[in-house]
């Protein structure tokens, strides 16, 4: 028994150690994450590569900063919903890069985007498709809808982009609803038929088309103007240009 007590005592390895155990967990965590992060670095870095998808984590690309970013996964619309084929649309009609942008003819911010999207378009005109689409908040803007309509109405005689940019650089102007004779002075300026315009505008199809893309941009979160959806990913408020260059630049 004496000759036993003598014996030294096994000592305990590290990694049996309390500490050892908890050091061990904690670099487990480490090595999973980490490997989780690589693996979805690499799919992102593919997709961008690739062209089949554009992200737009705003880490990566910081110039969003002024904007919020969002993930299409968590929104109740597909992009089939988004990009339509019958709405006006500037760029290449084959691009990878297909940004649809819901507006609002007498808000503000979508006067400041205007001349921001033509430089783009003039940069990158080529590799975008860019799409616009309806979102009047009455609310707010008061004869939103009604502007909308009088655009939209500007398509069938070919004078949509005329209209749509007269509409921006009057805004200020503008009464909150025009009446039929500021309505001829409107189609005069911008250079309509105004026999034209009146039986378009009295048409229930033009008016179902500006309801629609309400509808489809309420369905997709939209929640002011302008909102923009570039593949799907919803970039909401004013951008500036040097944040769709930086971005544009890698695709």
């Amino acid at each position: 028994m004496i000759f036993e007590q003598m014996l030294p005592i096994k000592a305990q390895r590290w990694y049996q150690t309390v500490w050892g155990i908890l050091l061990l967990g904690v670099g487990i965590v480490i090595v999973v994450v980490v490997v989780a992060f690589l693996i979805l670095l690499g799919k992102y870095w593919n997709e961008i590569k690739t062209g089949k998808v554009v992200q737009l984590p705003s880490a990566v690309y910081g110039g969003f900063s002024t904007a919020t970013v969002s993930d299409p996964s968590g929104g109740a619309a597909t992009r089939a919903d988004i990009e339509t084929s019958d709405d006006p649309f500037l760029g290449n009609p084959d691009a990878d890069v297909v940004i649809v942008e819901f507006v609002d003819f007498k808000c503000p911010n979508c006067k400041a985007e205007l001349p921001i999207m033509k430089q783009v378009l003039q940069k990158y005109g080529h590799r975008i498709k860019w799409i616009v689409r309806d979102f009047p908040v009455e609310s707010t803007h008061p004869g939103a809808s009604q502007a909308a309509e009088i655009i939209n109405c500007a398509s069938e005689q070919g004078l949509y982009w005329v209209a749509h940019d007269w509409f921006y650089n009057n805004q200020d102007n503008l009464v909150q609803a025009l009446a039929g004779d500021e309505i001829n002075i409107v189609a005069d300026l911008i250079g309509l038929d105004y026999k034209k315009l009146v039986t378009c505008l009295g048409n229930s199809t033009i008016r179902a088309e500006v309801n629609r893309d309400f509808a489809d941009g309420y369905k997709a979160g939209v929640a002011g103007t302008p909102t923009f959806f570039i593949n799907g990913y919803k970039v909401e408020g004013v951008v500036p240009f040097e944040a769709w260059d930086k971005f544009l630049s890698v695709q």
